[in-house]
């Protein structure tokens, strides 16, 4: 409605502008006729809209067409509504079953990882495990050797002598040789149950021991005494199996005489040190270092033991003196100890004689004793 009026109204000034015009006039100029016409046309929306805001109009210079520019709208956005969101819940893990067997490295109880061997050493290597599994670990279980180097170990042993129920540990232990040449190694070892099914730490994994084998270190021969050869010999012609060395409760003294096998020294082992340690399970009655002297220590060859073995006379050449129980709780190392097993090599054993060179006996009735436990030679050696 509003475009039709407009239109007559264009119409009506385009009729009167052409009857006003006198007849002898010039032509009149075309662009003051639209510049009328615009006029007009501004005053007619003012008004017919005077609630609106009309876009200004700008009356362009003579030759130029009007420009128009619409309003600026101003627009305003909604504020959002907070939004909640419901908590998400997590999806809950499946618990998986516990494999019948399966086991856990605790620690090591002996030979640390990278520990440093002689040539030839012989070592004990002990893994503490867990049975982590369900099933109880019992004799028919086994150690089994997996990969890489034995180092003279077994194939398979037995893994205990009882059971192992889940959750209880255990300590297992393999008898081990360092290789004879310098350098790193590394040996695996599995467990095997009754039915010879392999498993180890969690599941399938292998323990394993690593050593560092260095040519500079001397080799430990650690030997025992061998029971079936040794014993204790009396002045009064007895012989006895303990390891009894003083005097008796009849007065008689009493000498004791130790046999080491030394048969797997190599004949081309060079003796570094030697040494005898008495304090394994050794006990004292009375007091034999008071009242007979000091302890010391002889070569003296005898197999089998008998009673012309006591030594009744002042004897000379002692390799290891003890004149306290103190000098008992450690091993004593002597260099002409060690001279005598450098002269022993070639031989199966080696053994010595110990007794209180000073006095058999005080006479007072009563025992004064040293009652050893399980003597042992230490000896140090190198290869060449």
């Amino acid at each position: 409605m509003k475009t039709n009026r407009l239109s007559l109204v264009l119409l009506l000034i385009v009729i009167l502008a052409g009857c006003s015009l006198p007849v002898n006039q010039a032509t009149p100029n075309p662009q003051v006729i639209f510049t009328l016409a615009a006029q007009t046309i501004i005053a007619e929306q003012t008004r017919l809209a005077p609630t609106q805001e009309l876009p200004t109009a700008t009356i362009p210079p003579t030759g130029t067409p009007p420009t128009v520019f619409p309003p600026t709208a101003s627009a305003t956005l909604p504020i959002p509504a907070t939004v909640t969101l419901a908590p998400t819940a997590l999806p809950t893990a499946t618990p998986q079953p516990l494999p019948c067997n399966a086991a856990r490295f605790v620690t090591d109880v002996t030979v640390p990882d990278g520990a440093t061997m002689a040539p030839g050493q012989t070592f004990v290597k002990t893994w503490r495990l867990k049975n982590t599994g369900t099933c109880t670990w019992n004799s028919a279980y086994q150690l089994v050797f997996a990969h890489d180097n034995a180092m003279g170990g077994p194939a398979n042993q037995a893994l205990t002598t009882g059971t192992v129920a889940p959750g209880e540990s255990l300590d297992v232990s393999v008898n081990l040789k360092a290789p004879l040449v310098a350098g790193a190694y590394k040996g695996y070892w599995s467990l095997r149950d009754s039915n010879g099914v392999l498993f180890g730490l969690g599941g399938n994994d292998s323990f394993w021991v690593s050593i560092v084998v260095d040519p500079a270190l001397p080799l430990v021969l650690i030997a025992d005494y061998v029971a079936a050869e040794s014993g204790s010999v009396r002045s009064d012609t007895i012989i006895r199996d303990d390891l009894w060395v003083g005097d008796t409760m009849d007065n008689s003294g009493s000498q004791v005489f130790l046999s080491f096998n030394i048969s797997s020294l190599p004949l081309t082992a060079t003796i570094r040190e030697g040494a005898l340690d008495l304090s394994q399970g050794y006990t004292i009655v009375g007091d034999p270092f008071a009242v007979l002297g000091c302890l010391k220590v002889y070569q003296q060859d005898f197999i089998p033991l008998d009673k012309n073995d006591f030594f009744s006379g002042a004897p000379t050449g002692a390799f290891i003196v003890s004149c306290s129980q103190t000098d008992l709780n450690s091993a004593t190392v002597d260099n002409d100890f060690k001279v005598a097993i450098q002269a022993k090599i070639g031989s199966t054993r080696i053994q010595f004689r110990l007794q209180f060179p000073d006095k058999l006996s005080n006479n007072n009735g009563v025992a004064d004793q040293i009652r050893l436990g399980i003597p042992r030679l230490i000896i140090k050696y190198t290869l060449p």
